[in-house]
């Protein structure tokens, strides 16, 4: 079978094989025509055109790839959905990913090593706000920079001058829970902790600050009751309290997967969920809409990180400087354990 050229393309679409080469190179600095580029696609689809990839790195002297270097587990759904994000902007730019682990690689050279062999023109990085404990991310980002490494973050715990971030809003998860459940009436919080693990973490604790934030902002009394699984006897002996002016009506969990123990422990005591209390959890898990009732979650909108993400980078690929600090919305999503209260629960400050 004759394979099919740039030639072939441009002679289907009637224009030039320049111009077959601006729009499937999606060059920014020519101006080319909505039609004459959905007539080049077209044609480029009708004649199932595989650009050489090879040959088009000769010539542009780019390799045409992405380095997504990351900490993460590449099995949760959170880097899956980034993932996705990524691919799909680079993809239609012509570039495709290449993963590389960071956990057993601290100092970046892997990425460092691909660069300087031309295997990847840039590279974004998946950090953590909460590092490994032998990985020093200003050493690390240092060492990006001084290679002049094309490169954005997302979720470091830093803030590089000189580098791009896209992070998740750990702070605004707990403060949007704490908003809806004002909108529905309540004005009786309190709040389920991490396990002692993770209590400490960065995003554990700018969850707790963005509640607390959260109350402040509506100036809503802080109840305090702040429990764990390992003491859940406390909120259920609150939810049970024959005086209403403090009994809570609602819970925000710092995570979906300590809600799963916590509508455990509130059947088994006889407590229906969301009659007796609503539930709110700061993050979206999968098993989220399978729980009984399905839980109301805040969703962190990672596939739109990752394709914010990758728009930028594209940007510094084509010249653009470029130094942002971007945090996006985050987003509820209504399920079965949250309700309305007819009347307000209590008073403010």
């Amino acid at each position: 079978m004759k394979t099919v050229t740039i030639k072939d393309v441009a002679r289907e679409a009637g224009v030039s094989i320049s111009v077959v080469s601006y729009v499937l190179n999606n060059n920014p600095n020519v101006s080319i025509s909505k039609e004459t580029k959905e007539k080049v696609l077209a044609a480029a689809g009708k004649l199932s055109y595989t650009p050489n990839s090879i040959a088009r790195s000769m010539r542009t002297k780019k390799s045409m790839i992405i380095g997504l270097a990351t900490f993460w587990d590449i099995s949760d759904s959170v880097f899956t959905d980034v993932l996705k994000g990524v691919d799909h902007v680079f993809e239609k730019n012509g570039y495709s990913i290449t993963y590389c682990n960071l956990r057993n690689s601290y100092s970046g050279e892997k990425i460092i090593e691909l660069y300087n062999q031309k295997q990847i023109d840039g590279a974004i990085l998946l950090l953590h706000v909460d590092p490994a404990r032998n990985f020093d991310e200003i050493k690390f980002l240092n060492s990006i920079k001084q290679r002049k490494i094309p490169a954005v973050v997302i979720d470091g715990s830093t803030e590089d001058p000189d580098i791009s971030y896209v992070n998740i809003d750990y702070h605004g998860t707990s403060y949007t829970a704490v908003n809806y459940l004002y909108k529905l009436g309540h004005r009786n919080l309190c709040y389920m902790l991490p396990n002692d693990s993770e209590v400490n973490n960065r995003q554990a604790v700018q969850r707790i600050n963005g509640y607390k934030a959260a109350l402040e902002s509506l100036q809503l009394v802080d109840s305090n009751l702040y429990f764990t699984e390992d003491s859940m006897d406390d909120l259920i002996s609150s939810v049970k309290s024959t005086y209403p002016i403090n009994k809570p009506t609602a819970v925000v969990v710092n995570k979906t997967s300590y809600a799963v123990p916590l509508l455990k422990a509130l059947y088994e005591n006889g407590l229906k969920v969301p009659e007796d209390i609503s539930v709110i959890a700061c993050n979206d898990q999968g098993i989220a809409e399978f729980l009984t009732p399905p839980l109301t979650t805040i969703r962190v909108p990672t596939y739109a990180i990752g394709a914010k993400s990758a728009e930028m980078l594209f940007d510094i690929l084509n010249g653009k400087p470029i130094n942002i600090k971007l945090r996006l919305s985050n987003e509820v999503i209504e399920r079965k354990s949250c309700m309305e209260l007819l009347e307000p629960s209590t008073t403010k400050l």
